[in-house]
């Protein structure tokens, strides 16, 4: 940008020069020259939009845990994770990829707090297996609480908490959110016993099935919020197809409102 100096102030183009008043001052630009979009260009953008819609189909889904563990601008470094997954798709779909081509599993690892790894504050790792007859169970092993937590230092117990997401691949398909009440880890006992949390669901045909966890540590009714201390992410996503596990999944359908479950599922703890 230049200003103008002459006696004779010239407002308007003329030629690849615009002259415009900006305040007091009369100044002159060069015109933005005009880039034609290449066919390559165009695919992109459609892909990377396409990865930007399913990142916020998740991001929906997930919405309770996200409100309660997002820290460290999740919604960008989630289109990133998704970009990441379209990368995984051939070159030739280019402005026609879909998230069935690509690896989903990806996604698993995902964390909710980018300051806070759940691994460094619940060190449980979980269990998820799939029946073909519909049946999924996803278990948390027994162990010695004080080797499982690393709890705030003025916390009375800790709180777990999980959700699933199960979609059809099929872009006309159905949804399932799979809402859980919290696992309540009084902090009082020394053992953790073996926990599971048993579902049904329809795998007939191609379906997607994610699981996300979050942890938070209560002094009384009292949720710590301090950021170093509650921590979630996603702890298991997959492809299963007729009720067996594969390596990738598809593409839902992203136009569709997401709608919370009316009755939430409860965990059964075992004995010994």
């Amino acid at each position: 940008m230049a200003s103008q100096n002459g006696i004779i102030k010239i407002n308007g183009q003329l030629g690849d020069l615009v002259f415009y008043k900006l305040g007091n001052t009369d100044v002159v630009r060069q015109k933005a020259a005009h880039k034609k979009q290449t066919e390559a260009s165009k695919k992109s953008s459609r892909d990377f939009g396409l990865a930007s819609r399913n990142a916020a189909y998740i991001r929906k889904a997930f919405a309770p845990l996200v409100r309660l563990y997002a820290y460290g601008d999740l919604l960008n470094r989630l289109n990133k994770r998704f970009i990441e997954i379209f990368k995984t798709i051939p070159a030739e779909q280019a402005g026609d990829k879909k998230l069935i081509d690509g690896d989903i599993t990806l996604l698993k690892g995902f964390e909710f707090n980018s300051s806070k790894a759940l691994g460094t504050l619940w060190l449980n790792e979980s269990d998820l297996r799939i029946e073909p007859d519909g049946l999924v169970q996803l278990i948390l092993p027994k162990g010695e609480i004080k080797s499982l937590l690393k709890p705030h230092p003025k916390a009375t117990e800790a709180r777990l908490q999980v959700m699933g997401f199960h979609f059809d691949l099929d872009v006309q398909g159905g949804y399932d959110i799979i809402e859980v009440n919290d696992l309540v880890i009084p902090l009082s006992n020394s053992h953790f016993p073996k926990t599971v949390l048993s579902l049904s669901l329809n795998h007939q045909g191609d379906k997607a099935l994610i699981f996300a966890m979050g942890i938070s540590f209560f002094s009384g009714a009292t949720r710590s919020g301090d950021r170093r201390y509650y921590a979630g992410k996603i702890i298991h996503a997959l492809h299963v197809k007729d009720g067996v596990m594969v390596d990738f999944v598809g593409q839902p359908q992203v136009e569709k409102e997401v709608v919370e479950q009316v009755d939430k599922l409860s965990w059964v703890v075992e004995e010994g």
